[in-house]
């Protein structure tokens, strides 16, 4: 029995509080907040409260779980990982339920899925073993085509449902991955010469209004204050009256009285920074800060290929979607409708942003032993 306690006890010191600390105040940070929202209410309703405390438990239980799995076991052949992405996005474009104009969901009872954020780790997992006999392959044509053309092909299906703002996590991922395994410069300027190449042809011809209206509204919010430009004012004005200690939880009045749209999943920063104040906001920054350098820790400890990128292109993902969530609600970036990893509402990003930290944390391990 002391035995079994001791090993308990010994588990215990192996986990990185530094990473694990940060993630679970995000996480109750967001519950809170989901809770604020729900208490004020015309009819109190806590559902989305209920059902973000299930997704939560779950993602942990999973992250637990993978703490102690070796990260070995998932170095499988990487297109078996690029296979089952685009089945995936396939099925979803022609089997999907549409909310909000985006074909992006699977219904499963009272609970929807949306198969684009299992695609994140997917792809993680992809490039991971795609490179990891040795990451520098990717300065070679051949790797760096490849992987770029298969890149292209699930930005191409994300963006077909449409999720612009996912299609860019993707494609970020991969972008700043190959910068920094030392592509050959004259390719990462062909990338860079082809992106702004199919967004001015997408912009004359290919993109719907709502999302040149986005583009526009981002340039000069002013120009249509009550319509298109009206969710970005709301947001900036949330953040703005949050003050020192803002206004305290359930009594914001932009998110309580629905001045602010989709409070509990895009515009969740604007809620923190109204209620908790810029002290609350400086919480939230320094808990992401936190956990990106643990990641970039494990990134620089790496004993394998397949640890190194796959650390490399998680640390991306938090990087960036959290920059276009927190940018996006201040007024600095376009809106994307993406979710504040950890911190949102949305069982589909709590499941995977866990498995793929817990998947880091054994890494971390790992490389420490």
């Amino acid at each position: 029995m002391k035995g079994k306690a001791s090993t308990w006890f010994n588990g215990l010191f192996q986990i990185d509080w530094w990473l694990v600390g940060p993630m679970i105040f995000l996480i109750g940070l967001g519950l809170v907040i989901q809770y604020s929202i729900g208490l004020n209410q015309e009819v109190q309703d806590f559902s989305q409260f209920s059902k973000q405390i299930i997704f939560a438990g779950t993602g942990l239980l999973g992250f637990i779980l993978l703490i102690f799995i070796d990260h070995r076991i998932f170095r499988s052949h990487p297109f078996v990982y690029m296979i089952s992405a685009f089945v995936i996005l396939v099925l979803v474009l022609l089997f999907g339920t549409t909310i909000k104009g985006t074909t992006g969901w699977f219904l499963i009872g009272s609970f929807s899925f949306q198969p684009v954020e299992l695609i994140k780790l997917l792809f993680l997992l992809f490039m991971a073993t795609y490179l990891e006999k040795d990451p520098a392959l990717i300065s070679q044509s051949k790797f760096f085509i490849i992987s770029g053309f298969i890149t292209a092909v699930f930005v191409g299906l994300i963006l077909l449902q449409p999720d612009t703002g996912s299609a860019f996590i993707i494609f970020s991922i991969w972008f700043f991955s190959v910068i920094f395994l030392k592509a050959q410069k004259k390719w990462i300027l062909l990338v860079v010469v082809a992106v702004i190449a199919s967004f001015l042809l997408g912009w004359f011809f290919l993109f719907p209004d709502y999302q040149k209206s986005r583009l526009s509204t981002f340039i000069n919010p002013e120009a249509d204050p009550l319509g298109n430009g009206y969710n970005l004012n709301q947001a900036i004005v949330a953040v703005g009256s949050g003050s020192l200690w803002g206004s305290g939880l359930g009594l914001g009045t932009q998110s309580q009285l629905h001045f602010l749209p989709e409070v509990s999943s895009d515009f969740i920063f604007a809620v923190v920074a109204e209620e908790l104040g810029f002290i609350g906001v400086l919480a939230t920054l320094a808990a992401f800060m936190i956990i990106l350098f643990r990641l970039w820790r494990y990134l620089i400890n790496a004993k394998d290929g397949f640890s190194f990128v796959f650390t490399l292109g998680s640390f991306v993902y938090l990087f960036v979607q959290s920059i276009m969530v927190i940018g996006m609600n201040i007024g600095l970036l376009p809106i994307t409708g993406l979710p504040l990893p950890l911190v949102s509402a949305g069982g589909s990003s709590m499941l995977i942003t866990l498995a793929i930290l817990g998947i880091n944390h054994n890494i971390g391990l790992s490389s420490e032993k």
